[in-house]
């Protein structure tokens, strides 16, 4: 007998993918120019939702930085925008439906937008690994 256990986390409500469809990555890796700092992670998204008639709200759960592995008083802020509008922890950032919706958004999703992850300030890094986790909350009014 082989027994495998499948999951699947559902939103059936809102949702947000690569534009192939496929889910976010689990992790990205900013690159690193020395001299000049993080440079920007970029990734093509779209969002889906059940009612394309509703603006779309998006926050960060909580402020989106690095912090390095080794001294944890090392922190490198992060900003995050989606389709060049800055996503903050402090406030919701809303999307109007009709300007990420076209009329076939139930079936394509909305339309593609750049999600970007930058360092807030460019500058040298010390030598170190940093970590963060950005987690991005999407909400519509019921």
């Amino acid at each position: 007998q082989k027994d495998i256990t499948v999951t699947a986390n559902v939103d059936a409500a809102l949702d947000m993918t690569q534009t192939d469809n496929t889910a976010l990555p689990k992790a990205v890796e900013m690159q690193y120019l020395p001299g000049q700092g993080l440079q920007s992670y970029q990734l093509m998204t779209k969002i889906w939702s059940n009612d394309v008639t509703k603006d779309v709200k998006m926050q960060l759960v909580s402020p989106a930085q690095l912090v390095q592995s080794l001294d944890a008083s090392k922190i490198v802020p992060l900003t995050v925008t989606w389709g060049g509008e800055e996503i903050k922890a402090d406030a919701a950032t809303t999307f109007t439906a009709t300007k990420i919706f076209a009329s076939d958004a139930l079936t394509n999703g909305s339309l593609a937008k750049n999600l970007m992850f930058a360092q807030t300030t460019k500058g040298v890094l010390e030598t170190g690994i940093y970590r963060g986790v950005v987690s991005i909350y999407l909400s519509q009014d019921i």
